[in-house]
């Protein structure tokens, strides 16, 4: 039995799903989708109805579906997950490569590290290709990235201002600091939505059947692969050192090709960036930033005279 591997990558929503779609229409056997995202899987299914057998790595594993071609979404997170808490994902990847005829992985970012695991596989394969349309880049760079001094600088930058006008997403590194900043933008009367690990799943019903909140909290887990309205403005409110999750994480915007900003705690990864902009964004930032307080302390002023 001929057995191939093909590697697909390009930017994220250039289009992964949609060579999925369009390849299941071209072939006689249905193909299996394996998703390490649930809400991902949930969402493919509803979209391509009997077009794909769509499944996680644990389903899979449970009940192997018997198919020549299998495409795996995400792949990254294999690499990301599969070595710590969902080893389950390496051990469903390895019993693939043994079983279909054509294995396709499809990804915005891989690596280096992650080429080199890769090439491991070269005996198990007849042939492998790597059909590359961008590989860890923006499809869409944001139309401003303004790098802010500090993480009490980045939450006055958020509490202080009067935010509106659009979907305003907020990146925190821990799931506590997730609840927190749900609670103060509530308290301001923000209408708020978050997610963490675990909840992906909610969190793309809730989407389905709500208007678009002004915030969206998250940990990284809304990352990869959820769809999202349309995002105005990104906060990075912690240091993102990995080059791939902050290429998934800044891609939250944009998705369509709309204007978007991005606030982060570091210089951007491979776009460029002037110092001397970044300082005249900080000077309007501290003036709005002063007058909204001042504005603030009048108006608490009227209602107490």
């Amino acid at each position: 039995m001929t057995k191939d591997l093909i590697i697909l990558t390009s930017p994220p929503a250039s289009g992964k799903t949609y060579f999925v779609q369009q390849l299941a229409k071209k072939l006689s056997d249905v193909p299996v989708v394996i998703s390490p995202l649930r809400a991902l899987a949930n969402e493919c299914l509803n979209n391509w109805g009997e077009a794909c057998v769509v499944m996680t790595p644990e389903e899979w594993m449970r009940k192997p579906k018997d198919s020549s071609v299998v495409v795996i979404d995400e792949f990254h997170l294999f690499f990301y997950w599969g070595d710590t808490f969902r080893p389950v994902m390496w051990e469903a990847f390895y019993e693939i490569v043994q079983k279909a005829e054509v294995v396709i992985l499809l990804t915005a970012t891989l690596d280096a590290g992650m080429q080199e695991v890769i090439k491991n596989f070269d005996s198990q394969f007849h042939h492998i290709q790597w059909w590359d349309f961008g590989n860890q880049r923006l499809r869409f760079v944001p139309t401003e990235y303004i790098v802010i001094k500090n993480e009490e600088w980045m939450k006055n930058l958020i509490l202080h201002f009067k935010w509106g006008g659009g979907v305003h997403l907020i990146f925190c590194h821990y799931r506590s600091q997730v609840r927190s900043w749900q609670s103060l933008l509530e308290q301001k009367g923000y209408r708020v939505w978050s997610c963490v690990g675990g909840e992906a799943n909610v969190f793309s019903e809730m989407m389905g059947c709500e208007e678009a909140p002004d915030f969206i909290i998250a940990t990284s887990v809304l990352s990869h692969g959820v769809n999202l309205p349309q995002i105005k403005i990104i906060f990075l409110f912690y240091a993102i050192e990995d080059l791939n999750f902050w290429i998934q994480m800044v891609a939250r915007g944009g998705r369509k090709g709309e204007s978007f900003t991005v606030y982060a705690l570091e210089k951007p990864y491979g776009l460029k960036w002037s110092p001397w902009n970044n300082l005249l964004a900080h000077l309007r930032l501290s003036l709005k930033m002063r007058v909204h307080l001042l504005t603030e302390q009048i108006q608490e002023w009227f209602l107490k005279a």
